[in-house]
């Protein structure tokens, strides 16, 4: 009978069969320009450990499960061969359908504007964002840009070739944020 621990379901998703095949000699790290530059907390291993030993929260809150940009630079050096960016991933996939947020600023689009031209879908390095019709007020169903915040690393791609300008990293994006400006918009002169 097989468990329905953490490390099997890790195991099930494609890219997560390789779980047990590392042996933490920690190759990965020094290829990595996310743990030499942006956080040194950043740890592959220490994550896959996580992992085999349970340790869900844990995993689920480590930055390397939303940190990893999949960019393989430790693959060719990996003695193993490993593509850790797919068991990193399988991690991250599992932690967004039990309703766990990225703590990254990912893209955010605003459906009223998108053209849904495809553009920030083709520069996106991630895939991270697809055109799906939507049902938008005042315009009925529509295709726009829809970003999986699980995928995104805010890497800035897709608001520089936006045409439309309907989609951005905005760094303190909020509901509040959003609610202000449009009712500033509304009432510039702030008289109620």
């Amino acid at each position: 009978m097989i468990s329905s621990g953490l490390a099997n379901e890790v195991r099930a998703i494609p890219g997560g069969e390789n779980l047990e095949m590392c042996y933490s000699c920690g190759t990965c790290t020094s290829k990595c320009m996310i743990q030499q530059k942006l956080d040194p907390l950043y740890n592959p291993r220490r994550l896959l450990r996580m992992v085999m030993m349970e340790m869900r929260e844990e995993s689920y809150s480590n930055p390397t499960t939303w940190l990893c940009s999949s960019c393989d630079l430790c693959y060719p050096a990996c003695p193993q061969q490993i593509h850790i960016s797919g068991v990193i991933t399988a991690v991250k996939k599992i932690a967004t359908q039990n309703g766990q947020k990225t703590p990254l600023h990912t893209a955010v689009v605003d459906q009223q504007t998108c053209v849904a031209c495809g553009l920030c879908a083709e520069v996106c390095p991630y895939d991270a964002i697809t055109i799906e019709t939507r049902k938008l007020p005042y315009r009925g169903s529509m295709p726009v840009a829809v970003v999986d915040a699980g995928l995104c690393m805010a890497c800035g791609a897709c608001g520089a070739a936006c045409r439309s300008n309907s989609i951005s990293i905005p760094a303190d994006y909020s509901d509040e944020n959003v609610v202000e400006k449009i009712w500033n918009w509304l009432n510039p002169q702030g008289a109620l």
